[in-house]
């Protein structure tokens, strides 16, 4: 309706003088036409240039992000989630849950290792943190202590493949009896910042209201995306801290082909507790790819919205160019009654079409340039204004637009000197 209504009231506002002007001999438009047709077409090569653009940083962001190491070994995972808070069950006898089905799943052949934790890295759920107060360690005014960490079963580093850099892993003896002795392990970025480099093992950390001591310290990891910075993170056992409110996420390494081990799962959860459900079930690697999933949907909605305005950009520039000859029929009539080479004719008609595609380009890349920076947090080992993007995009639709322009150019080279001159 838009569209119609701005030519019918660009019409309707017109003069008897300035259309008599219009469809006389020189048979060019109005200089009004003219410039509202070129905003147009230069408008739909921006916007083309614009889509192109992002679609090419998306996928390039989620072609680079995929090899990245996450920092643990995903390969012949499976990971899934237990559901006992439905079952009834108290925190105690979760935690007996937990471990009599690693117990048995770890029987099973082909079953080459399990752990448990409240929380899977680099999945939809962003985490948890606590708010730590670190024994010699003075904080900033502003500094923020919420430290991000997970809960985790002894076993948890090895069946991950998290190399443990100094100290001790977690054991069944860290548990609540009495005295309980409150342990933590750290990243190597955890130690490095609030420890000044200085050796960790026995340091005291203050969370959950209680005293922790440090007893481990292992390599850093990724924890929620693949393209974060090095950050602290902190790991405490799952029987001095699970509660009520947290998860139960579990990790079994195969032997073979992971999905398999599904099966082996369900049929032991089921033989201790046909009421527990086992839900979100999957290898590992493809649990990760969650955390690309914003990458490969912008990667997918922008090609399909590039491929769109690609289209609209080269129909507009080509639609524009057949309108101008259109209106300069009897001039390049004449021009060919005179002795004019195609190559005369073709090259004034090139010249009006790719000097609007260039302005678009020009103005597509400046508003590229400025949408893209929004959006860097979401690109992998890609800058926002990669200049091979850009450069390639431009060129392409370069391209398209010479192509658009092209086809009506040649067939104003062959039009008849006869019937233009009659043309009115």
């Amino acid at each position: 309706m838009v569209s119609g209504i701005v030519p019918a009231l660009h019409t309707a506002r017109a003069g008897l003088n300035e259309a008599l002007k219009e469809s006389g001999r020189s048979g060019s438009a109005a200089r009004g036409s003219q410039r509202l047709r070129g905003l147009l077409v230069v408008s739909e090569v921006s916007l083309a240039l614009v889509a192109i653009i992002g679609a090419g940083l998306f996928a390039r962001s989620f072609q680079l992000a995929r090899p990245i190491h996450p920092g643990f070994d995903t390969s012949r995972m499976l990971v899934s989630s237990l559901s006992l808070s439905t079952a009834g069950y108290a925190v105690p006898d979760r935690k007996q849950f937990c471990f009599r089905l690693r117990e048995r799943l770890e029987a099973q052949p082909g079953i080459v290792g399990v752990t448990y934790a409240d929380y899977i890295p680099l999945g939809f759920h962003p985490g948890s943190w606590e708010e730590l107060d670190i024994e010699g360690y003075e904080k900033g005014r502003s500094e923020n202590m919420q430290i991000s960490r997970n809960v985790v079963a002894p076993g948890y580093f090895k069946v991950l493949g998290i190399p443990l850099l100094g100290g001790r892993d977690f054991s069944e003896r860290d548990d609540l009896a009495k005295p309980v002795k409150r342990v933590m392990i750290v990243n190597e970025t955890f130690a490095r910042r609030y420890f000044g480099g200085g050796y960790p093992i026995g340091r005291r950390v203050h969370g959950w209201g209680e005293w922790f001591t440090v007893v481990g310290v292992v390599k850093d990891s990724k924890y929620r995306t693949p393209n974060e910075a090095a950050q602290p993170y902190f790991y405490v056992p799952f029987k001095q801290v699970y509660r009520a409110d947290l998860g139960i996420a579990v990790y079994i390494r195969a032997a073979g082909d992971p999905s398999q081990a599904l099966g082996t799962l369900r049929r032991e959860v089921r033989s201790m507790d046909p009421n527990v459900s086992v839900y979100d079930a999957m290898p590992f690697t493809e649990y990760i790819s969650a955390s690309l999933f914003a990458q490969k949907v912008a990667a997918s909605l922008l090609s399909v919205l590039g491929l769109v305005a690609l289209v609209l950009a080269a129909l507009g520039l080509y639609s524009v160019m057949a309108y101008s000859i259109t209106q300069r029929t009897h001039e390049i009539g004449i021009r060919v009654a005179l002795g004019a080479k195609s190559s005369d004719v073709l090259g004034p008609v090139v010249r009006q079409g790719m000097g609007l595609t260039l302005v678009g380009l020009v103005v597509g890349v400046a508003a590229a340039a400025a949408v893209t920076r929004l959006a860097a947090g979401l690109l992998v080992n890609v800058s926002a204004t990669d200049p091979l993007i850009f450069a390639g995009a431009a060129l392409f639709l370069a391209a398209v637009g010479l192509a658009a322009c092209m086809v009506p150019a040649l067939r104003a080279t062959r039009i008849d000197p006869n019937t233009a001159l009659r043309c009115q």
